[in-house]
């Protein structure tokens, strides 16, 4: 991309995360999901509240990228102790979200929110970083194993009421 630029988010950026989170999370799981789960999922999960808790939650920072000015998507770490017990004495940091808006996608935009959470995690010290993919989303799973993350594990997901499968993948740092 030819002007990308990635800033760090803060609690004024409840928002526009919100807005970018909802419309990239519908244009990708919307038609694969029942319509009754999904609303209650995101109804929940991308609100400004919500997304104000995430952001001033401890140990979690959110990336904005933009393209040409206008915000393409967004990326979040987070420390997480979830799978701490599958990897005793490691410094662990979670990607727990990583959103491009689909006119974005295949531009460099999720490459380089990417990228940049990996340099944000070593410099940190961290020696794994782990994320969670959704079963079914083929795509992201490719984007995943071309940064290097492989299959660790596996956790349910609900969506409303739907307990879906998420993969567990880890990249060594």
């Amino acid at each position: 991309m030819s002007d990308l630029t990635i800033t760090r988010a803060n609690v004024s950026d409840a928002a526009l995360l919100t807005r970018i989170g909802l419309q990239a999370f519908c244009e990708a799981f919307e038609k694969d999901n029942n319509p009754d789960d999904f609303k209650t999922y995101i109804d929940e999960a991308f609100t400004e509240d919500q997304l104000r808790k995430d952001l001033e939650e401890d140990g979690s920072i959110f990336y904005i990228a933009y393209s040409n000015g206008e915000a393409a998507g967004y990326a979040r770490l987070r420390t997480s102790t979830e799978v701490n017990d599958q990897f005793p004495g490691k410094r662990l940091i979670e990607l727990h979200r990583l959103y491009a808006l689909n006119k974005y996608i295949g531009r460099g935009v999720g490459k380089a929110l990417m990228n940049h959470c990996l340099r944000e995690a070593k410099a940190q010290d961290c020696e794994i970083i782990w994320l969670g993919v959704w079963e079914h989303n083929l795509h992201a799973q490719g984007f995943y194993k071309n940064f290097g993350f492989e299959k660790f594990s596996s956790h349910v997901f609900m969506v409303g009421n739907d307990p879906q499968t998420d993969f567990l993948l880890k990249k060594t740092l």
